[in-house]
């Protein structure tokens, strides 16, 4: 092993969130922003599922694109 390497190794070659915390702010936000995603599109998924099983207008339900096209 190389000696002038050897004193930079003492946490096992892992990266040290204290060393990087840029690293780990961005994986964080990441993470974050992954999450309000996900957890948006099940509420949207879960309302228009409420929408069309709906007792009280079942005959009224229209499935709206959300891609932004119109007629």
């Amino acid at each position: 092993m190389d000696q002038t390497r050897a004193p930079r190794m003492t946490n096992g070659g892992r990266l040290s969130v204290t060393r990087h915390p840029g690293l780990a702010l961005a994986a964080v936000a990441a993470v974050g922003i992954a999450a309000v995603v996900q957890y948006k599109r099940s509420e949207l998924t879960r309302n228009e599922k409420a929408q069309k099983n709906s007792p009280e207008h079942p005959n009224f339900y229209v499935s709206v694109d959300r891609s932004g096209g119109g007629i």
